[in-house]
């Protein structure tokens, strides 16, 4: 089976569920008067904020309209078997390279930063089993011709399985079909021909709710006011740092492929704060805020996205 696995990254927006589970959730005070965004006005009012140390398993509005991290690896498996029936279709023995990457335990895992003490004792900002992740595996070769077979077009300059790639091209008998064998797959699972079902298969609206409300929650005031918190905390431990993110993002993490003790120290402290100044439930709740603002000013786009995500999940099961 292929499977679709995504690298970790403090800084990768992801979605997940509903606003509603914040409601159930114990909560400390905050004020509307902090509720103005940043360089903008119309923040979203929030009534409480949850007491939260993770956000590993919660949830946000806009997972109503994309897939789950276990429908997009479905989706990738359904998308490569599809290429390789197709290339069977025309007798070339192909088969899409297996990727296996780190997976999150969820798509709020890290959203914002890290939040598991133990995890973060032993690995630091790296994840752990992430440090084994492929990131791109080796295209098969292929001869110039079955290349064409799959791509839809010999031109160099054409993105393979593109509206640009039109096929039509006589292969053992058989005219390749438009985009080829990647575009085949692509229209059998409902995708257009200019998109990937499984690197950027999400609805652009949806998408763009899921990164606007994780920067607009990154700005806001409330937001604001737990990292300045949080960077105090860090620094009566002696580290500087603006900001979670950029505690996780700091350049002389990557220059080891293992978390050094500075970093895994870094980490653990960046935890400890997080939970002092309840950063996670502060920011969850805001962030949610703002996505539940942006799904009912887009109600009517995201109502269309949610036929489509079904006819195409509906599409998917019949494929594999």
């Amino acid at each position: 089976m292929h499977t679709r696995r995504f690298a970790a990254s403090l800084s990768v927006l992801c979605a997940t569920v509903a606003l509603s589970a914040v409601a159930g959730c114990g909560s400390s005070s905050g004020s509307d008067e902090e509720g103005k965004a940043a360089g903008g006005t119309g923040a979203p009012s929030v009534s409480s904020f949850p007491k939260l140390t993770s956000a590993t398993d919660k949830s946000l509005p806009v997972e109503a309209y994309l897939l789950t991290t276990e429908q997009e690896q479905q989706m990738a498996d359904a998308e490569n078997t599809l290429r390789e029936r197709c290339m069977t279709r025309f007798g070339i023995a192909y088969r899409v390279p297996d990727v296996s990457l780190f997976t999150p335990k969820s798509i709020t895992q890290f959203r914002y930063g890290v939040t598991d003490p133990d995890e973060v004792s032993g690995h630091g900002y790296k994840p752990a089993g992430s440090e084994n992740a492929v990131v791109k595996p080796k295209p098969q070769e292929l001869a110039p011709t079955a290349a064409m077979v799959l791509n839809g077009t010999t031109d160099p300059g054409v993105k393979p399985g593109s509206a640009a790639a039109k096929g039509g091209q006589d292969y053992n008998g058989r005219k390749v079909p438009a985009g080829g064998c990647i575009g085949e797959a692509k229209a059998k699972l409902g995708y257009s021909a200019d998109q990937e079902p499984s690197k950027d298969g999400a609805p652009p609206i949806a998408d763009k709710v899921n990164t606007d409300s994780w920067a607009k929650s990154y700005e806001d005031a409330r937001v604001k006011a737990v990292f300045a918190k949080w960077s105090a905390c860090m620094k009566e431990k002696g580290y500087t740092y603006a900001d979670p993110m950029k505690a996780g993002d700091d350049p002389q993490w990557q220059q080891n492929a293992l978390a050094t003790t500075k970093e895994k120290q870094v980490a653990s402290v960046d935890v400890a704060c997080k939970e002092k100044y309840n950063v996670v439930g502060t920011w969850y709740a805001v962030d949610a805020a703002y996505q539940e603002q942006m799904i009912e000013q887009n109600a009517q786009a995201l109502a269309e996205v949610k036929k489509t995500k079904e006819k195409q999940l509906k599409l998917m099961a019949e494929a594999l």
